[in-house]
Parts: structure tokens; sequence; C-alpha cells
């Protein structure tokens, strides 16, 4: 039987490295994104909850709650060199929520009366209130950062560890009803119904239209990219929480959404890379 490993978990590479020295054999996976992966201060999240299902596997959590765009370029070196030297059976990676449904948002919503510019993707059947409130010009640059910030890391893989196989995901459909992470006294958010109230749109089915076809813009651009590069999964979650009580907050499921989502989407993908 395989042998377990505990813990099987680090945040720090020189721990991680010795415990790849005493376990060589075990299969390895670098999680590198944001508070799906890394979610203060329960151990609810994607990374955490894999690492207990694949205990005879060894995890090197680099994920940063909160990280958008931004804050991933400067993690980036970091993950390159992690990259060449653990040569890493499966890279998870965790971003684009922040830039799609989150904080970001407030670039490119609008009012209905603001002028209207599609750019040049083909984005099939628009709603009409997603035409009345997004920027899809904005939107569409929103989303090849996205494509980019993936790319990066594809290129570090190709470059020293061309046998590690990427996965990313989508979100899944979110319920924009203004309830913040809270952590004591401290409070984050809400994200998406702030931005969606300065630009007057109230409603909360039209709020759930929006934020459903960013999400599966995101998810399509996603599939794209997967679709002319090797070694490279797409992990689709949307659909699988349903109510809004499967959400702790505006964005981040409740520990039984997170466990939902790792059961129904992640482990079946996972099965034969990770052991």
């Amino acid at each position: 039987m395989p042998t377990r490993i505990v813990p099987n978990m680090f945040h720090q590479i020189a721990p991680y490295a010795q415990a790849v020295a005493r376990h060589p054999q075990a299969r390895r996976a670098l999680c590198f994104g944001d508070s799906w992966f890394q979610y203060p201060p329960h151990a609810i999240d994607v990374s955490k909850l894999l690492a207990r299902s694949f205990r005879q596997s060894l995890f090197l959590n680099e994920a940063v709650p909160g990280r958008d765009s931004a804050q991933w370029k400067l993690g980036l070196p970091r993950v390159q060199r992690e990259i060449g030297s653990f040569q890493f059976d499966a890279i998870l990676l965790s971003t684009g929520g922040n830039d799609i449904v989150g904080s970001e948002m407030a670039e490119f919503v609008k009012t209905p009366t603001r002028p209207q510019s599609i750019g040049t993707r083909d984005w099939g059947v628009v709603p009409p209130v997603v035409f009345d409130f997004v920027r899809l010009e904005t939107f569409q640059h929103a989303l090849e950062y996205a494509i980019k910030d993936f790319a990066e890391v594809v290129g570090y893989r190709d470059a020293s560890a061309p046998q590690s196989i990427v996965f990313v995901h989508t979100y899944d459909y979110i319920f924009p009803d203004g309830r913040p992470y809270r952590l004591g006294p401290l409070t984050l958010g809400p994200w998406v119904r702030p931005a969606f109230e300065a630009v007057g749109l109230l409603d909360p089915v039209e709020q759930r239209v929006v934020t459903g076809w960013l999400l599966d813009q995101f998810a399509a651009a996603l599939r794209a990219y997967a679709s002319i590069t090797p070694n490279f999964r797409v992990i689709d979650s949307r659909g699988t929480l349903t109510t809004a009580r499967q959400w702790g907050n505006e964005i981040h499921p409740t520990a039984s959404g997170f466990r939902r989502i790792v059961d129904a989407c992640w482990l079946p993908a996972l099965r034969g890379i990770l052991a």
C-alpha cells in the first residue's frame, strides 16, 4: 500500500524539498493562485481538500488570498524556479476570479447611457442587460490578461518540465448579494454588488445574468486556450453550487460548497495524476 505522508502540504520551499528527499517516489503538485487555494483561517479551500484526498502526494502551496493579475506577476519568478527544481506531476493554477467577478469589475461595468464598444472577440449571444452594463472591449482585455497569466506559467513549464500537466479551473456561478468576507474584526468586500449599484444595475436576477455571462466567457477563453496547448486541462465547476446557502460570501463557497466542488470536479480530474 502506498505510504501516507503527513504532513503533505507545505508553504515553504525548504521543508518541501526535505519532504521530496524523504519521499522521492511521491507525486508532486504545485498550487499557485488565489483564495480558492488559500482561504484563511479555515482549511476548507480546494488545495487543502486535495491534500487530504491525496495523502501519498506532496503539495507546495504558493497561493495568496485575493491575488489578482498584478499580484500574480510578482510571484512568477519564484514559481519559475520551483517548476524547474521539483518537476511537478501537476501544476494547479487558480486565478481570474478577482479579475472577472471581483474587485476589478469596476473597470468594465458601465451605465446604459455610456457608449458601447464591443471589441474584436466573438461574444456569441450577448444578453441585453450585459450589453447595457458591461464595457465589452474592456472586458475583452481582462480576459486576455487572464489567459496571458496562464500562458506565462505554461511557458515556464514547457522550458523545464514539459511532462507536468497544468490544471486550471472555472469559477461557479456566484450570488452577488453583498455578503463580505469576515475574519474577526476584518471585513473584505463585498466585491460585486457595489460595482453593480454604482452603475444602476439593482435587480438581483439581472445581476446574476451578468455575472453568469462573464463567468461563461472566462470558461470559453480557458477552453479555447486549452484546445491549442498540450498538457493543459480545464476543470469546470460551473453549475455545481445551485443555492446561495452554499456560498459563504459573494465569491467564496462555504466549507460544504468547497467540498462539493472538489468531490464532483477536482478529484475525478486528478485521479491517476496524483495518488
